[in-house]
């Protein structure tokens, strides 16, 4: 049994009904959205793990959902379309999309590509976490260094010193270094 929730937005409601019962199936919590609209006023209450947006909607396309997405949920989704021509391919793969399937669809060969976009889907979340983390490491690690120069030149320290004095100051006040290094900057001194 599968845990994540795919969203599938398409105004042909027998390729609704069909996609979301064969969905159902293979074991994904399904939400059916019937309009462009209706996915995005849906994405307000959950964030899908996956969205399958038919391209060429009545009122917001499928282009239009996942720009909204791209800007806002960060959904990962990929494209339902009757039509393969090149511009329209390339139109999804500039969108972000992760697959596009051209209907009419068999829900026994969509699987593969629905399981291949859920694990992109959640690397890219995991990349995204680590950068976000990565980025807070460097920020801390710059002021740290910042504020280390500072200790330097205010007490005409050499950098190991300096180190050690921010170092026991955060030990001696249960802060961490990077929060030290940051009041430094803002022109607190360490008495």
């Amino acid at each position: 049994m599968h845990t994540e929730v795919i969203l599938i937005a398409d105004d042909d409601r027998v390729i609704l009904f069909a996609l979301a019962e064969g969905l159902r199936s293979a074991g994904y919590t399904v939400i059916e959205a019937s309009s462009g609209e209706h996915a995005i006023e849906v994405c307000g209450d959950i964030t899908p793990d996956l969205a399958i947006l038919d391209m060429r909607m009545r009122g917001l396309s499928g282009l239009d959902v996942a720009k909204w997405f791209n800007e806002n949920t960060h959904t990962p989704f990929i494209f339902l379309s009757a039509y393969d021509d090149r511009d329209t391919v390339e139109s999804a793969a500039k969108a972000g999309a992760l697959g596009y399937l051209v209907k009419p669809v068999d829900i026994y060969q969509i699987l593969p590509t629905i399981r291949t976009a859920l694990t992109r889907a959640a690397e890219i979340r995991h990349l995204k976490e680590m950068e976000k983390t990565l980025t807070q490491a460097l920020n801390g690690n710059r002021d740290v260094s910042v504020a280390m120069g500072i200790l330097m030149e205010r007490h005409n320290i050499g950098q190991q010193d300096a180190f050690e004095m921010l170092r026991k100051s955060a030990r001696d006040l249960s802060r961490k270094a990077a929060e030290i290094a940051a009041d430094i900057i803002g022109g607190k001194t360490l008495d």
